[in-house]
């Protein structure tokens, strides 16, 4: 009876010891092994996130460069897609940032009109300057 009592005795002290080892990072620790098929993958799928991430930064850099419409080829009711025209644009340039002119005058020297009272004015066919609507 002596013998089994100390038997217990040992074996819990064995299992207590562990454990406080384990918690406090003596005790015996494994490492689970990566497999191969396993790392490809993980560098596979990190590849893909990193492509991912590329592409959302193109998109939100092309996105930030568009005008803002009020509705398509009206982007001359908004101010904001007035101040992104730069001096040398071309007429197509113009025309995706405020729209077709409600009217246009002129041929070396030309003028294009809008709704609002803005108005653009170009020389041999490239932005000279413009007048914001009111």
């Amino acid at each position: 009876m002596k013998n089994n009592l100390n038997r217990s005795l040992l074996i819990t002290t064995l299992i207590l010891s562990g454990c406080s080892a384990t918690e406090t990072g003596q005790g015996l620790q494994t490492k689970p092994i990566q497999t191969e098929p396993e790392t490809t993958e993980h560098v596979t799928k990190e590849t893909e996130i990193q492509e991912l991430k590329s592409r959302i930064l193109d998109l939100e850099e092309k996105l930030s460069s568009v005008g803002e419409p009020a509705t398509p080829n009206e982007g001359w009711k908004r101010v904001k897609n007035w101040r992104r025209l730069e001096v040398g644009m071309d007429y197509d340039s113009v025309e995706k940032i405020l729209g077709p002119a409600h009217r246009i005058d002129g041929g070396i020297v030309a003028n294009w009109y809008y709704k609002n009272g803005g108005r653009v004015n170009f020389y041999e066919g490239r932005i000279h300057r413009w007048e914001e609507p009111n």
